[in-house]
């Protein structure tokens, strides 16, 4: 089983359970802060601003092998005001963490939540209405990162770049254009030596 409290795993297996989540996004201006239950809730030291039914977010699928599963979380009921704010400080590749936490029967958080999501954001749509209008962020997991390609090139720049100070790949680029014949130099063969085949191998020299 995750690595979670024992705390935790006793909470799951009751008769009542009440999960949260919480939703954290990176933005220019900072980071937006928001949970599924209803008022501002204090966790690691920062305020999460309650959303309750506004916030929705996909399931998380996890697989037994290494593959990368992004997650949709959607914000509704959002001023149209704040439509531009929020298209002018997404980017892409910025970072999205959701939380599953657990309360008790006195609204208290049983244990640290644990972190179930951690990716990137991908693409930013909103959907707008006559007064509110609905966010839709898509994250992509860290581990689709795996799947892109990277170039590493044998040049003194990138060399350099990964080993800095390192004079292995100097000259490379002046070796470019140069002529190197291997061999015995002289003759028409170019430098390369020549044999006669026919001669008996039992001859000597």
């Amino acid at each position: 089983m995750r690595d979670i409290s024992n705390d935790i795993q006793t909470a799951i297996t009751q008769v009542q359970v009440r999960p949260i989540y919480l939703f954290e996004g990176q933005f220019i201006s900072g980071y937006l802060r928001v949970w599924s239950g209803l008022g501002d809730f204090s966790w690691n030291s920062l305020t999460w601003i309650g959303a309750g039914s506004l916030l929705s977010i996909s399931g998380i699928n996890e697989t037994r092998d290494v593959s990368a599963n992004g997650v949709v979380v959607a914000l509704s009921g959002i001023p149209s005001n704040l439509i531009s704010l929020a298209l002018s400080d997404g980017r892409q590749g910025y970072s999205g963490k959701i939380y599953l936490g657990f309360l008790d029967d006195a609204d208290d958080l049983i244990d640290d939540p644990y972190l179930i999501f951690d990716g990137r954001l991908d693409i930013v749509s909103i959907e707008e209405q006559a007064e509110t209008s609905s966010i839709t962020l898509n994250y992509e997991s860290r581990l689709i990162d795996l799947q892109r390609s990277r170039e590493i090139r044998y040049t003194d720049e990138e060399q350099k770049r990964l080993f800095p100070g390192d004079l292995g790949l100097e000259f490379v680029a002046s070796l470019q254009e140069q002529t190197i014949n291997w061999g015995r130099g002289g003759g028409k063969s170019g430098g390369v030596p020549t044999y006669n085949h026919n001669k008996d191998l039992t001859d000597g020299a």
